[in-house]
């Protein structure tokens, strides 16, 4: 299987990743230099297999032997509405034939002709990802779904580069014991990589139980990161234990075309709106079972669900303490239902009135569908970004500002994303630090994140705004 970046590349960035999570600092010149490698390697490779890449490089008069970075990056970014920028009559008409011919496009992996004959966007995702290509996929208030498709290699990535560095930070917290943290440090200094991950993600938190405030199955951005973490933890419960539609949020938010598009629709609003406090009472009990079998919980959701939780344990018993050890993890649209932000102290606040947890015990990650990456809050408030992510701060022309430190538009060049480019202009804005920070990590750190003005609210936030408006 081709691999990008190839396999040894890739092992020793990830070795130097390890160092990072494990140490709280790595060779920094080392980890540039690879990462470099990485990033013009990628740029061949998506110059010969992407058409839609290809054809900006040539614009752009940058060729495919180009080693000049940050000429690439002042030339070859590209904005991430690339992953919606099908027609959208093409879903509305179930002409899947043509999304095949888009999604080959921005692909370097061939697109499965299989795919073609499906009957509805769901059936269009199963059968990519039947025969190689998984599809992930996250909508905002337009219902405009992107979908950033990833073949094995980079698949495999996405799901296991979080593990390489999210143990030592969940230690850090107190969430995994002493003796793990230190089992941990002594393996990533004595065994392979892929052996360090094999043995971590098979250690897992099997004295965990793990509440996940998201569908249970389905290929929806954050829903995915708690489908993850729940592989790993000793029993899990989902808020929904169902797989997300993408035919019922793209239904719900334009209209359903058809009598089966509509009936994928209601059953999307009968799981989350008509059955809500049945969700919840069974989610509730599962925290009191835990706590009665005198287990630590890993809770994971968005902040509205989190909200939403807080207040129906407060109205059903007041509050469930959890055992010493537990955490709280948060993550995506800082919306709530009515479409205000919910003020990040006073969320905090709550979730440790609720669950009896000390403040390091609760944490916020910041990510998107389109990284191969997870950047964790630390309690100083800043998020870490892990070394072999390559980012960049845009000014208003969409140029990369020099400084190390700045405030800008997010872009982010992923060594890790193969089968689709992965250079890319977010739609967030944000604060970007290379000041040290207190905790002791190194690194750059993102001390604030918001849209970008005139860009939608995106991922599950949005959808789940519209549905319980």
């Amino acid at each position: 299987m081709e691999t990008h970046p190839p396999a040894a590349l890739a092992q020793e960035i990830i070795r130097l990743t390890i160092q990072w999570a494990a140490d709280g600092a790595t060779d920094a010149r080392a980890m540039n230099a690879l990462v470099d490698q990485a990033l013009l390697s990628n740029h061949r490779h998506y110059h010969d297999r992407i058409p839609h890449y290809r054809t900006v490089c040539e614009r752009a008069g940058v060729g495919p032997e180009c080693s000049d970075l940050a000429r690439i990056a002042e030339a070859c970014l590209l904005p991430d509405d690339l992953f919606k920028s099908y027609p959208q009559r093409l879903l509305d008409e179930g002409d899947f034939a043509g999304m095949n011919r888009w999604l080959s496009r921005i692909c370097a992996a061939p697109v499965p002709e299989a795919a073609c004959a499906a009957g509805n966007l769901d059936e269009w995702i199963e059968t990519l990802s039947r025969n190689g290509l998984t599809l992930v996929f996250s909508s905002g208030t337009s219902g405009n779904v992107s979908f950033v498709p990833r073949d094995a290699s980079t698949w495999h990535s996405f799901v296991r580069m979080p593990f390489v560095y999210l143990p030592f930070l969940l230690a850090d917290r107190g969430v995994l014991p002493l003796w793990k943290a230190m089992a941990m440090r002594v393996l990533g200094k004595r065994v392979s990589p892929d052996r360090f991950l094999s043995l971590v993600m098979g250690m897992g938190l099997k004295d965990t139980d793990g509440i996940f405030l998201n569908f249970s199955g389905g290929n929806q951005g954050i829903q995915l990161v708690g489908q993850e973490m729940g592989k790993y933890v000793k029993s899990a419960h989902f808020l929904y234990p169902r797989t997300m539609s993408a035919t019922a949020v793209r239904s719900i938010v334009r209209g359903a075309k058809t009598t089966s598009e509509q009936a994928l629709a209601d059953e999307f609003l009968s799981t989350t709106v008509l059955r809500k406090e049945e969700n919840y009472a069974r989610i509730i009990s599962a925290l009191r079972r835990t706590v009665q079998n005198r287990r630590k919980a890993i809770v994971f959701g968005t902040p509205y669900l989190l909200l939403e939780l807080c207040r129906k344990v407060k109205k059903a018993c007041g509050a469930i303490p959890l055992k010493k050890g537990s955490g709280v993890i948060f993550g995506g649209g800082w919306k709530s239902f009515d479409g205000s932000r919910i003020p990040e102290d006073e969320l905090i606040a709550l979730i440790r009135e609720t669950f009896g947890v000390p403040p390091e015990a609760v944490s916020e990650g910041y990510s998107m569908t389109e990284i191969q990456a997870l950047m964790v809050k630390c309690v100083h408030g800043r998020y870490h970004v892990p070394p072999y992510l390559r980012t960049l701060i845009l000014d208003p022309e969409l140029r990369p500002v020099p400084e190390a430190g700045a405030t800008g538009i997010f872009a982010v060049m992923d060594p890790f994303a193969g089968s689709y480019p992965g250079f890319l202009i977010t739609g967030d804005s944000v604060i970007r630090s290379a000041e040290p920070c207190p905790c002791g990590r190194s690194g750059e750190t993102i001390l604030r994140v918001e849209r970008s003005p005139g860009r939608e609210v995106k991922g599950c936030g949005g959808i789940m705004a519209k549905v319980n408006a």
